[in-house]
């Protein structure tokens, strides 16, 4: 087993799930890579499931510099081509995103089936990568976990890499929180540990998944919406005092409402999202704080001589 993107924030959050299961599995990041030019490591040949978390780029970011998407499915392709050395037609779980390939023209929830048509960069990029995938059935088996709006320790801060933790750095820096367009504007917000057990419970169906006639594409999320404007309310609950905000317009390529259906992931993984917004974003605070109180390594003693 593989894990392409460990070191990222969905890809250690699977490496964490699979270690206290006992199970073992090869770690690839950005500094260690699976994938090099035309060379790839011969340990993917011997893989019977392969999870495929890297990405660089965010909605901004595919936004502003679309080179940069296109070259996020090119080393995706360049990846699926490293496979055809592996004779056991390996299970290949592609995370990919279900907050930017359906048609917004369409009333969400949306489940599996409903039309896609990205509005944006990235949900374009995105689709491209699964209809990659989806073309290399006859060598590998393709499954497509098109997770929401992921969140919880660990998860970058950088504007554009979700609301969630980019409002708790500006919560520890003292400074209001952003909301974009109307405030009515929903998501759909998984915690990262239950989108880690989603991608798990592929372990036990394995067979099924190997055994399908195509593609298996599966919906990972809450399964409901959240305002932003309930979002700012649910904060203020979880630390516990007023949080101001200001109000900007929207940016053109984001979405209005998005919240997916996720009754076949239980249906073919037996998976349910366990973590409530509540929960989890009491969770995620108490690692922002105690990631503040750490000191850095330029603040801290000289051991002792």
């Amino acid at each position: 087993m593989a894990v392409v993107g460990a070191g990222g924030f969905l890809g250690g959050s699977l490496m964490r799930t699979l270690s206290r299961s006992g199970v073992e599995a090869l770690a690839f990041t950005s500094a260690a890579p699976a994938v090099r030019d035309t060379w790839h490591d011969p340990a993917l040949d011997s893989c019977d499931v392969v999870f495929y978390l890297a990405s660089r780029i965010s909605p901004a970011i595919a936004q502003r510099e679309p080179e940069r998407a296109a070259q996020e499915v090119a080393s995706f392709e360049t990846f699926l081509d490293a496979l055809r050395e592996n004779p056991r037609r390996p299970v290949v779980v592609l995370v990919a995103s279900g907050g930017t390939v359906y048609d917004q023209r369409c009333e969400p929830p949306y489940d599996e089936q409903s039309p896609v048509g990205p509005s944006n960069a990235y949900g374009k990029a995105k689709l491209a990568q699964e209809a990659a995938l989806a073309a290399a059935s006859d060598r590998l088996a393709p499954v497509v976990l098109r997770v929401s709006n992921a969140y919880g320790p660990g998860q970058g801060t950088t504007a554009g890499y979700g609301v969630i933790g980019h409002w708790m750095q500006a919560l520890l820096a003292g400074e209001p929180l952003r909301i974009l367009g109307n405030g009515g504007s929903s998501r759909d917000y998984v915690h990262v540990d239950d989108v880690a057990t989603a991608m798990y419970a592929t372990l036990d169906r394995v067979d099924a998944l190997r055994a399908a006639a195509g593609p298996t594409v599966l919906n990972i999320g809450a399964g409901e919406a959240t305002s932003l404007d309930d979002l700012h309310k649910h904060l203020q609950t979880t630390v516990g005092r007023p949080v101001p905000v200001e109000r900007e317009p929207a940016r053109p390529f984001d979405r209005s409402d998005v919240w997916l259906d996720i009754r076949r992931a239980a249906e073919v993984l037996g998976w349910r999202p366990e973590i409530s917004l509540a929960e989890g974003l009491a969770d995620t605070w108490r690692d922002h704080l105690g990631a503040e109180r750490r000191p850095t390594r330029s603040a801290r003693r000289p051991d002792a001589r």
